[in-house]
């Protein structure tokens, strides 16, 4: 029976991307992200200004039609999940259990809206059936846990959800058995995530990995005896780990806002002090220079009572970048507050570098760049490695018989 794959979002964009593949009355849905958009009025119909995927009978009114609808969540960034909470169908949706476990400490935090979806776990390298497809998940190397790549067949053809991945990680390994693992067979179509090809000019800026930004870190904290200030993301759990461990071998305390050290309890053995409780503002004053102080962007107004220069790494938490117009107004105050702001980040993508190797090495019948303002660029990149690629517009379909 023919297999339907259809791009319903992400192929110019970076993230937002959903893809169907429709066999006989059965549906799969990867990934169900929405993309940053500061004008976005949240009272919106998101479905009929086009911000949602074109999947009218999960986020409207719409009676349900006679297609048995499954989602895969590849992991909890906003751009791949961030439409869940405005599903109106009970929908059967499966992520990772480390992604499951970290949307649970989210939902009771609020900083995740409750869905009506049912959420279940699909484990990793365990393949699920869903009709006439089967489903296998691998656990995938980004700045979050829980990433997972998605295999998927009909029983004829094999395709393959790269999901967003990097393969200069901490975890890199995950992603090298991934890839081995489709060596050994044909794959007929890779979606290939493409981020880094969108900024043409970084191929000349240096790039940090995980084990680097840890380094540079402890050597901050080590140059000063300034109070340090870090802006990590929440949902990145395995830095948060690795940042309290640099801090405590530069002989500093790591002090967690009351959130994020609840996330830590829950997902990891949980380790520093806890703001509000543990110690105050006033305790951190006396003594700068003893500790590291985790402050999210929502919180940065508490910053104004330190009065006292400050050091102020900002390490791809919100806003995620300078596109976001909050990232202006943090480096206003920070200048008021004599904070000196310094970017230290590392990348959850891979360079273009790996990613033109991936595809290489999985050598689908067909891959489609996408997940990249620059998808023509990264195109061009992998027919040069003697790949076939597909550039689909938004909407179309590809057949499979």
């Amino acid at each position: 029976m023919q297999t339907t794959v259809q791009f319903l979002n992400g192929l110019d964009t970076i993230g937002g991307n959903v893809v169907s593949f429709v066999n006989g009355t059965t549906r799969l849905v990867m990934d169900l992200g929405i993309n940053f958009n500061p004008e976005q009025q949240a009272n919106a119909d998101g479905y009929a200004i086009g911000y949602f995927p074109k999947l009218p009978t999960l986020f409207t009114d719409q009676q349900a039609d006679e297609l048995k609808t499954f989602v895969f969540i590849s992991h909890l960034h906003i751009d791949h999940m961030g439409a869940l909470s405005y599903l109106k169908q009970n929908t059967l949706v499966y992520m990772s259990q480390a992604s499951y476990d970290l949307y649970q400490v989210l939902l009771t935090l609020g900083w995740e809206k409750p869905t009506v979806a049912n959420i279940k776990v699909l484990e990793s390298e365990v393949a699920m059936s869903f009709g006439p497809f089967t489903v296998t998940g691998y656990v995938t190397d980004h700045d979050i846990q829980g990433a997972m790549m998605f295999k998927i067949s009909d029983g004829t053809h094999l395709f393959v959800h790269s999901g967003d991945v990097r393969w200069d990680g901490d975890q890199a390994d995950l992603v090298t058995h991934w890839v081995h693992a489709l060596q050994n067979e044909t794959v007929d179509l890779l979606l290939m995530e493409g981020t880094e090809f969108s900024f043409p000019k970084s191929q000349n800026l240096q790039r940090n990995t995980e084990m680097q930004l840890q380094q540079q870190f402890q050597q901050k904290m080590l140059q000063t005896d300034q109070l340090i200030v870090i802006n990590p993301y929440e949902r990145n759990v395995r830095r948060l780990v690795a940042l309290y461990n640099s801090a405590q071998a530069a002989g500093r305390q790591m002090v967690w806002e009351p959130e994020y050290a609840q996330i830590l309890k829950k997902l990891d053995s949980f380790a520093g002090l806890v703001l509000g409780s543990d110690i105050s503002w006033q305790m951190i004053k006396e003594t700068p220079q003893r500790f590291v102080v985790q402050n999210r962007f929502h919180n940065l107004a508490q910053l104004s009572q330190l009065r006292a220069p400050f050091i102020y790494l900002h390490m791809n938490g919100e806003p995620l970048g300078r596109y976001d117009e909050r990232f202006s107004q943090m480096e206003h105050f920070l200048q008021e507050q004599q904070g000196t702001l310094i970017e230290l980040g590392a990348s959850g993508h891979a360079t273009r570098t790996d990613l033109t190797k991936i595809a290489h090495l999985v050598n689908a019948k067909v891959t489609v760049p996408w997940h990249t303002f620059k998808s023509s660029l990264m195109a061009d990149q992998l027919r040069k490695v003697g790949l076939t690629v597909k550039q689909p517009e938004k909407n179309e379909t590809l057949n499979f018989e």
